[in-house]
């Protein structure tokens, strides 16, 4: 598998775990399932890739450091939320049409 595609798989990871709700970076790791050592990591591979697509942003940019740091979807990370969420539905009505 190629960096690129890992890292867009990662962004969609976060995307989805975002939601509709504001989270923050350890609220994150553990829907992730990544061990709350992995700021870096997190922050690297995927707060980054997504905040550079314009999918997520943080409600305290000003302090990226701050332990109660929170993330939320952007408008087009929920426009982006909203078309996984349709292709998934999409693909899942298709599967139980083969069943």
């Amino acid at each position: 598998m190629n960096t690129k595609h890992k890292i867009d798989e990662r962004v969609v990871r976060l995307v989805k775990a975002l939601g509709e709700l504001p989270a923050t970076r350890r609220e994150l790791l553990d829907i992730l399932g990544l061990k709350q050592s992995s700021r870096r990591n997190f922050r690297t591979n995927y707060f980054n890739p997504a905040a550079d697509k314009g999918y997520v942003k943080m409600l305290m940019p000003h302090i990226p450091s701050c332990p109660e740091q929170a993330y939320r979807l952007t408008d087009r990370g929920m426009a982006f939320l909203k078309e996984l969420k349709a292709a998934e539905s999409k693909k899942d009505h298709a599967a139980d049409k083969t069943e």
